[in-house]
């Protein structure tokens, strides 16, 4: 059955050139690091590691230049104290350059001196010289640098991100692992973490100012975690992968359906393209729910199936981050989330 997209996730660009997909659950080990900075009392620092994957379809006829990851911790428990890997610089250059230079410079002199004898008149007369001086330098100058990979951190150490770029040494389709370790709290035991990613570059080949740069493809999606052998956690991070993937699942299945009671006569659609017209149910509902920090009830407009996904989704979401939080927070957590 072909379903509209316009009621599917709304996260991926139409016709994406560029696609990125990550793992939905990794483990998070214990570390001890004397040399990473813990700035919140009582806590510890557990390490993930996440394996990104991007394609480029071989019909692509464009450049791939640039991809901007971002990893954000959705508790503020949760905090990043460190990242892999740093900023980068490349060079086309492998060895430093040898540079040669001449120094020619030329040493003139002059006298002049006049003189006379009784009777025989006046004299003049002018002597000169010079000589060339040449002197050869060389010495080694390292070569310029571009940038390779950037990484810092973001809103207050919530997030991380980093900014690759291709080269002609480095290109970026294929898989690369990145490493985040967290400052949590004692009691940590699992999580949420969110990862965007886009994906920037030249949609042809004959587009090759920067100014032509486009947008290529983006993606975002939620990866549970949970502390290395810790079953209970692993559970939890299994269901909520499990829900959310039922979630999508069926809000794919009954995606016509819901364009349809969004948009039901001509005159409606008419309205969406003008933008003069709110659909009841709107395009980014999906990703309001998952992404958001779900507080009411699902859409009325929505088919029964796709509110009871929804449902249990927040539920399995909730039990989850619910191990990120201290025990004297969650009471508040939860009055604040009713």
């Amino acid at each position: 059955m072909m379903c509209s997209s316009a009621f599917l996730l709304a996260i991926v660009v139409a016709s994406s050139a560029v696609q990125f997909d990550v793992q939905t659950i990794a483990p998070a080990v214990n570390v001890v690091s004397d040399i990473v900075p813990r700035q919140m009392p009582e806590s510890r620092l557990v390490q993930v590691k996440l394996e990104v994957s991007t394609i480029v379809p071989s019909e692509f006829q464009g450049s791939f230049e640039e991809a901007m990851l971002k990893i954000v911790t959705r508790q503020p428990s949760v905090q990043i104290a460190d990242y892999w890997p740093r900023t980068e610089m490349y060079s086309p250059v492998i060895t430093p350059i040898t540079v040669a230079e001449d120094y020619d410079r030329m040493r003139q002199a002059s006298i002049q001196g006049a003189g006379g004898y009784p009777g025989f008149g006046a004299a003049q007369g002018q002597a000169s010289f010079h000589d060339n001086l040449r002197r050869d330098v060389q010495y080694e100058q390292r070569p310029s640098m571009q940038l390779l990979t950037a990484a810092g951190t973001i809103d207050r150490r919530s997030g991380v991100y980093f900014k690759l770029r291709s080269t002609p040494q480095s290109v970026l389709e294929g898989s690369r692992s990145f490493v985040l370790t967290l400052e949590v709290p004692l009691t940590w035991r699992g999580d949420v973490l969110e990862f965007q990613a886009i994906a920037y570059g030249q949609k042809n080949s004959e587009s090759n100012h920067h100014h032509h740069r486009k947008v290529l493809g983006q993606e975002r999606f939620l990866v549970a975690i949970y502390a290395d052998g810790d079953s209970e956690a692993a559970e939890r991070a299994m269901a909520f992968v499990h829900q959310q993937s039922k979630l999508r699942y069926v809000a794919q299945q009954f995606a016509e359906n819901i364009e349809k009671r969004a948009y039901p006569t001509p005159v409606h659609k008419l309205g969406k393209a003008l933008d003069i017209y709110a659909p009841p149910v709107p395009t980014d509902y999906l990703a309001q729910w998952i992404f958001g920090t779900a507080k009411n009830q699902p859409n009325a407009r929505l088919p029964v199936d796709v509110r009871e996904a929804m449902l249990d989704f927040i539920d399995s979401r909730t039990a989850i981050e619910s191990l990120a939080i201290p025990p004297t927070n969650i009471a508040l957590h939860s009055i604040a989330n009713r």
